[in-house]
Order: structure tokens, then sequence, then C-alpha cells
């Protein structure tokens, strides 16, 4: 027992030695820490020795990293890029002090005044940077008050000099409507020269159009400091770099006309055109519907009536029941066949269980001097006889028991031919494509007599696109649209059909491969041949350049309305940018305001800034110069209710400014008469601009009033004034004191359009926000924000655009008012009740009579209420 006490205080003894020694070791090492800190040599002085300043008499010595802080960005604004290296010069050291002060924390050691002033200072670096700027950036305010008061003919808000005086790698300048971004702009550049005294040279001034640019330049007024376009600056880069400046093929749009006529020369190019039409092409409306429902259901019986492509024999409108009923319409004209669709049957057969037979296609033809009629009836069923799974669905009975109802009516129908010896024809869904249906029904039509005369695909062209019909132009304006965005969004043919591929998208991957890639592939080569580029060609080249060899370098990058920046003009930027430092960015632009997606503009650079170029300070200026109350609240309210835009709080520079929007109702009998009206109440000095959604919204007033152009401008003569008419995206930027906004209704052509996007662009176009009509709302906000004392919206009485709703009875908007119906603004007709009726005593849903007829759903309701009532 002994021997254990002794072992047990020996182990103790040691373990107390241990300790001690260890102790002493800490301690030894926190003196020697605390005295190699205050050793180190000052991040001021470093950066003097970069640059090669450094006087061994006058080296300084390290107090704290506070003070070394604030010695060594003396009166300038930290930037994120420097913060990092600062907080990166200390880091070796703050990991030695840290290892040892969790040392010392085990052994209760207290660390030392300077090891702990040390730690508390790395771990605040962030925090006292934020206070270092904050107190330069008022200091610098204050100091050139003067110069903000007086740089332009009026003082600079408060808003617009906190974002001018910026000075992180990435500024961000979130303006409003009439806020000043240009006075902003204008103020940051002679900012640059005048106070910090930067090489004009040295600074780089981007806007989108040539108008903007030269007005820029001329704001400026700054010598050696002149604005591009993006387009403009890639040409010099080009021509710099090349010894010679690209030509440039300023007329794409003629171009590619040329192309699409020169490849219809080509019988397999021509043929795939006639395929898409007859194959692919569904009626606009029902394009994203087809889309998802295409790949899953067969389309047999699905529309409830499709207008075919030609008339029948008699020049009758055929409207049909299916997609490859009217098909076989187109196949049945091709081939120069005469028919009639759903006439009765020329024996009758009514009786209590079945109204009269009235087969799909009665077809005619002379044999022997004699007129002859057969008949054609397509069947909904695959080649094992069955109807898609949805048949049974729709009709509310077992997938049993509609296979057996309609297979039932097949041999009905048989039956009855065999009975009077009249002859039948049958297709079925087993195998549509056009091609397919096209081969078959020649071969038995040949097969019993009938005389074909086959069209060529000259002639089948011809009818399904008129040579310069606006179908032509149509069809062509969405081939171009396509490749100008392949190329602003830096992908390549390959890559889009591989996506199409992937999802199993037939109809997109068909287009893409027989006619866009042609078209595209013929036009590279054409400017190739002709040593032309287009303006985005300039940019990737120009980008190219930069990448490679970096022949530009700026300190400054100042860029004008930044949220239409699409993907090439991102890339080009970025590489501009490049150098040790890397120039400094200072983008402009209103999210609000983003209405150029059609021309590859991508808003998530701006949403999303940051994430593509970093780390970035963001700056408002709310203060609009242009408009009052009650317009600034209505128009911020209805633009903020997508939440996907970036929250502002603008206000009028004067709160005594008034700006009214008036909504005005009109019938369409007096439209032109109430806009008429309307000027004449407006004084004779003030300005007015007539707006339209379409370039067409103007075409009611053209039979009224006499109209000029002059140059680019359009004016119409009302009242003795002339008063210029222009698009909503062409007024962007302008202003006049009085704004008339026409046909705001709800139409396929209306305000929000209802025009459905081609689903193949959505392989080129960048993402759109997921809110209803998220751009056709940022759209009406410019277009309603154009006037500084009162905006006009005039919408029919009876067909109120869902905006209008918005503002006037906002209680009765639902998420369904913003579903597209493109009958909406149509009167119910007989045959419309008729259908109607017959779905609803079908036991069709609410919801799909809705689909079917292309109306609203409380439209329905109250129709078949008003229906049922009168019977």
């Amino acid at each position: 027992m002994l021997s254990s006490f002794v072992l047990g205080l020996s182990i103790a003894t040691i373990i107390g030695i241990v300790i001690v020694t260890i102790r002493l070791l800490l301690k030894k090492r926190l003196n020697e820490l605390s005295e190699r800190i205050t050793t180190i040599t000052p991040y001021k002085d470093i950066q003097k020795s970069r640059e090669k300043e450094l006087k061994q008499s006058n080296e300084s010595f390290f107090i704290d990293i506070e003070t070394d802080l604030r010695n060594s960005f003396n009166e300038h604004i930290i930037s994120s890029s420097e913060e990092k290296q600062f907080t990166k010069y200390y880091t070796e050291f703050f990991h030695k002090v840290n290892s040892l002060q969790r040392s010392l924390e085990a052994f209760h050691i207290k660390p030392s005044e300077t090891i702990s002033k040390f730690t508390h200072d790395f771990g605040n670096i962030h925090s006292i940077v934020k206070r270092h700027n904050e107190q330069v950036i008022q200091d610098t305010l204050d100091t050139h008050k003067v110069f903000f008061d007086h740089c332009l003919k009026y003082p600079l808000d408060t808003q617009q000099r906190r974002s001018i005086v910026s000075e992180e790698d990435n500024c961000l300048v979130v303006s409003s409507a009439g806020s000043g971004k240009t006075s902003s702009i204008v103020g940051k550049g002679r900012f640059l020269v005048d106070i910090k005294h930067i090489n004009p040279q040295k600074i780089l001034l981007i806007s989108y159009t040539n108008k903007a640019a030269a007005e820029l330049t001329e704001r400026m007024d700054i010598e050696g400091l002149r604005g591009y376009t993006f387009h403009k600056l890639a040409i010099d880069i080009i021509g710099k770099a090349t010894g010679q400046k690209p030509s440039i093929c300023d007329n794409t749009d003629a171009l590619f006309v040329k192309i699409y006529h020169k490849l219809l020369e080509d019988k397999w190019f021509k043929k795939g055109i006639i395929e898409y039409f007859v194959d692919y092409q569904v009626q606009e409306e029902d394009w994203e519907h087809h889309k998802n429902e295409r790949r899953q259901k067969l389309s047999e019986l699905k529309e409830a009536r499709l207008k075919a492509q030609f008339p029948d024999m008699d020049g009758k409108t055929i409207y049909v029941r299916s997609e490859q009923e009217q098909k076989i319409c187109f196949v049945l004209s091709s081939l120069g066949v005469k028919f009639r669709y759903e006439e009765p049957y020329e024996h009758p057969l009514a009786d209590e269980m079945h109204s009269q037979y009235r087969p799909d296609f009665s077809i005619y033809f002379e044999q022997d001097g004699n007129t002859k009629r057969i008949y054609l009836e397509h069947f909904g069923v695959n080649e094992h006889g069955l109807v898609p799974t949805w048949f049974a669905k729709d009709k509310g009975i077992t997938y049993e028991e509609a296979n057996q109802k309609y297979n039932d009516g097949i041999t009905w129908k048989k039956a009855a031919h065999e009975k009077f010896g009249t002859i039948l024809l049958t297709t079925s869904s087993a195998d549509f494509h056009y091609s397919d249906i096209r081969h078959t029904l020649k071969a038995s039509l040949e097969k019993i007599g009938v005389p074909v005369q086959e069209k060529t695909d000259a002639e089948l062209y011809d009818m399904v696109l008129p040579p310069n019909s606006k179908q032509e132009k149509a069809f062509i304006r969405l081939v171009v649209t396509f490749a100008t965005l392949i190329k602003s969004s830096c992908k390549s043919i390959k890559e889009v059909l591989k996506q199409a591929k992937s999802v199993g998208d037939e109809r997109s991957t068909f287009i893409i491969k027989r006619i866009f890639q042609p078209v595209y592939e013929l036009y590279i080569e054409e400017l190739k041949s002709s040593n032309q580029i287009d303006f985005t060609d300039a940019i990737l080249q120009a980008t190219e350049i930069c990448r490679s060899s970096h022949p530009v370098k700026y300190e400054y990058i100042i860029v004008d309305e930044f949220q239409d920046i699409s993907v090439d003009r991102y890339n080009f930027l970025k590489v501009l940018r490049e150098g040790n430092p890397p120039a400094k960015l200072y983008c402009v632009g209103d999210d609000w305001q983003s209405i150029y997606r059609f021309s590859g503009s991508d808003m998530a650079l701006f949403n999303q800034f940051s994430d593509y170029f970093g780390s970035t300070e963001i700056n408002r200026i709310e203060t609009t110069y242009r408009f009052g109350e009650p317009l600034v609240s209505l128009s911020s309210q209805f633009i903020q209710r997508n939440k996907t835009q970036l929250k502002k709080d603008i206000h009028p520079f004067n709160p005594q400014i008034k700006t009214e929007l008036q909504f005005c109702a009109y019938e369409r009998r007096d439209y032109c008469n109430a806009i008429g009206l309307l000027v004449a109440s407006i004084p004779a000095d003030k300005s007015i601009f007539l707006l339209g959604r379409y370039s067409f919204d103007d075409y009611y007033l053209s039979f009224l009033y006499k109209s000029v152009k002059e140059g680019n401008r359009f004016y119409y003569f009302i009242g003795n004034r002339k008063i210029e008419f222009l698009t909503v995206h062409k007024s962007k930027g302008l202003e006049a004191d009085y704004v008339i906004i026409l046909q705001c209704n709800k139409d396929t052509y209306g305000f929000p359009s209802m025009v459905s996007d081609d689903p193949v662009l959505d392989y080129v176009l960048t993402k759109s926000d997921q809110y209803p009509y998220g751009e056709e709302r940022r759209l009406f906000y410019v277009a309603i924000t154009r006037a500084k004392i009162k905006t006009y919206v005039l919408y029919d009485r009876h067909f109120p655009s869902v905006f209008v709703d918005e503002f006037l009875h906002p209680g009765k908007v639902t998420e369904e008012s913003y579903t597209k119906h493109p009958n909406a603004n149509k009167k119910w007709t007989r045959s419309a009740d008729k259908f109607l009726l017959t779905l609803y005593h079908e036991g069709k849903s609410i919801k799909y009579i809705a689909e079917k007829m292309g109306r609203s759903q409380t439209s329905i309701v109250m129709r078949i209420g008003k229906l049922e009532g009168k019977q």
C-alpha cells in the first residue's frame, strides 16, 4: 500500500513539473510573440516598398491593426479586394496567435494586451474597414460639396453623390424612371477626371445606342473621354489589333431573307418547311399546351375544332376535330382530291340510338362520266386498336369501357358501308407523320381509281406560305430571331440540338436541324465569303483579342443601361476589365425597365450582379425628377407585385409636383373621337405622346387623322396639333407632359400581349422570371412613367386589360386573371353556345371547357348560367 502511495505521489509530482514547464514555455512564447507583433512591418510600408518609395530612415512602427489600416489607407476608400489583401497580410500572424491563445486558455494563462488587441482587431477588420470607409466617404462629400453642387447645371442629390464617390471594385447603381441616371454617369466621369485626376483615356464609357453614347460624350465635355457602344468599341479593338477595320454587315435582315429564298431552291429544305407546317405547326395559343402534352397523349379528338389550312371542294372553311384530321385535309388538298368534311351519309341511318351518320370525309371524283362518292374515316386508335388512355378519363368511364364504346362505333360504321355497298377507306393514329399518311392515302386512292393530281413541293410551299405573305414574313422572322439569339447567348447549334434531343423535344429538334441550322450555317458562309461580320461577331472577336493580348487597359469602366446586358456583352466586359489591378466597374441601370429579352438581355446579370462580378456595392438613386404623386406610388406598387424586381423607395424631387394616372374607357365606335377629345382637353403648349404596345396600335387613327413621317419619327395631326406616335419600346428614356397609351385591352395583341413565343426559342432565350407577364409588366411600367403631368390609359370598356383591372378593380384580379384566354374578346356565337352546351352536357369539367374554348373559367360559368336560364 505504501508503494502505491509513493507511485501516485511520484506521478503527481511529474505531472506538476510538466505543467509548470509547459506554462513557463507558453509564457516565453507569449513574450516572444508579443515582441514579434510589435516588430511587424506595417502593411503601409510593405505597400510603399512595392512602389519603391520606402526609405530606411522613414520606416514606421507597428502599433495595432486598426492604426495600420488607417495609416495605410489614409483618406482612401478601401475596396473589397484591398480589404482581402490587407487581411491576407495579417492572416499568418493571426494563425500563430490563435494557436497560442488556445494553449494559453487550456493552461489558464492570461494573454498579453498586445495579443488580445491583435486578436480583437483581426476579427473585426471588416467592421474597421466599414467605419473607415464611412468616415472617408463623408469627408470626401464634405470636401467636394462645391464640386457636386456645380459640376452639372443643377446640384446632384445625396444618393447620386454617394454612388459617385464609391471606390468598390464593382458598383451597381440601381436607378428608377426619371431618377437622373445620365446625370450620375456624367458626375462620375467628371469626378474621376477633375477630383481624382484620372487620365480620361483610362476611363471607358459604354452605352447601348449611338445616340446615347453621343449624348454622354457631349454632356461629359471632357477632352479624351468619349462614349462608345459595345459594337463601336469592338470594331475599334479589332481594327487596332489586326490593322484592318472589319466590314460590318449592317442589314442582316435582308441577308437572311436572301439566304432563306436561296435555300428554298433546295428540295430537302423546302420539304422540311412543308413537313414542319403539317406535322409540327400548332395553333399559336396552343403551343405551350402541346409542348407538354404531345409526347404523352395522342392528339385525336383532343382539340375541339381546328381550322384546316385549305377550304373544301365548295370553297368553304373546314373546322376539324383533331390535328390528325387537319393533316388529312392537307394531304387530300395536296393530292388534288375533292372532298367535303362531315357531310351526311347518302343513306338515312338515324334511329333512337343514333343520330344521322356523318363520315369524316366524303371524297368525290369523276369516273366513266359519272360522279362517284367514297368515304374516308379516321379512327383514333393505335396499332392494337386501343384508344388513348386519356380518352376514358375525359368520358368519365373505365379504359375498358372506352375501348368497347369506341370500337363498337367503328364496327357500326363499317357495317353501314357494307350494308349499302359504299366504299370506305380508313386511317388510324398508329403511324401518323405527314410523309406516312400522304403515302398511305395516295396508294389507297389510286388503288380504287380515284384520280390523283399530286402537287409539287413548290406548289405545296406556295399553298402553305404564299410568297411575300405575312405568314412567310412571320416565319422568316422566327428564323432570324433564333439565329440572332443563338449568337448573343454564346451557344452553338450543336449544343442547342443536343439539349432539345436530351429532353425528347421532337418538334424543336426537327425545326432546328431541318430549317434553322441550314439558314444559320449559310449565313455564316455568306458573311465569310463577303469578308463581313455582323455586330455580334464583332463583340465575340474583340472578346477573344482582349482575352489573349489585352490591347486596352482601363482603370474605370462606366456602363449605362446595364439592365440590357446580354451574355456576349457580359463576356466582353469581363475581359475588358482584366488587369493588375482590374478596372473598377460602375454600372447604372433599372431592372424595372428591363424590356429587351428578345434582344438577348439577361436580367439575372443585373439582379444577381455580385454572383457574376464579385463583391459589389449596391447604390440606389430613387428620387424621380420627372413625375410626382400619385403616379410615383401607383407605378411602384404595380411593378413591385413581381417579387423578383429589386425593392426601391421611389419619391419625387418636389413633393408638391402632381402627376395623375387616369384610366379612360371607350366604346369601339367612339375610339378615335375619344382620343380627339382627350387631345382637345390638353393645353396647347404642352407636349403629348401617343404610345402603343405594337407599331400598329394606331391603325384606327390612320383612318380619321392625317399623318406625316419625319426621319424616323411619326406624327398625327389631331385637332390642329402635331402629336408623335411611338411604340412603348421606342419611348424608353423619353418623356412628355402628357401621355396617351392606346388600346390597353385584353386581346391576343393587347397589353399585356398574349402572343405566345414559339417554344423552340426557349433554347436560346435567357431565362425569364416566372411572374405572369413579367416583361409585359415592366413594359407597362415604362409606358405609364413617361409623363410629367398626366398619363391617360385607354381601354375598351368591354375588354379591359388585366393591368387595367389591377388598378381599377384589384379585388377582382386573381391568379386566373393572368391566364391567356385568346377568345376572351370574341362575341358568343350560336355555334359557340351550342358547342359549349354540348361539352357541358357531356359532363366535361369547367376547366376542360375553358381550355377548349380559349376563355376564362369565370366566363364559361357565367355563359352556361345564362344559356341554361333561357332554357
